[in-house]
């Protein structure tokens, strides 16, 4: 009888030995972050159009660049300036840029009309616009 007895405790112990290492806690961490809002804006300082002839226009490309992590609208208001015209593309808004690697060419056209004096230089503004 103790050697059932002593049996029977080692059985228990060996099975309670066993339940206490299938025994797994678990624990989870939030993990929490604000993203920046990024948006940056870039063309360059000036384009020329070269020498113009009255009531011709004339015509250049120009490179606009930016980043935008939010859906953006990239667009352009112009100022004549000495010019008799002056526009450009993007005076009609391009939506939907998103990204690291915004990049947009513009064409950008300008014509003086014969009230201008020749051998005159002249110049106009085009103010870009990355709005999220």
């Amino acid at each position: 009888m103790k050697r059932t007895i002593l049996i029977a405790i080692t059985v228990m112990a060996l099975v309670f030995g066993l339940v206490a290492y299938a025994v797994a806690l678990d624990a989870s961490t939030t993990v929490n972050a604000n993203v920046n809002t990024i948006l940056e804006l870039s063309a360059p300082g000036s384009v020329s159009l070269g020498s113009l002839n009255p009531n011709v226009s004339a015509s250049n490309s120009v490179l606009v660049t930016g980043k935008s992590n939010k859906a953006a609208t990239l667009s352009a208001a112009v100022t004549t300036g000495g010019f008799s015209a002056l526009d450009c593309n993007l005076e009609t808004p391009q939506s939907g840029l998103r990204g690291g690697n915004i990049s947009v060419t513009d064409t950008v056209t300008g014509m003086v009309d014969y009230n201008v004096d020749g051998g005159s230089s002249i110049s106009g503004s085009i103010t870009y616009t990355l709005a999220q």
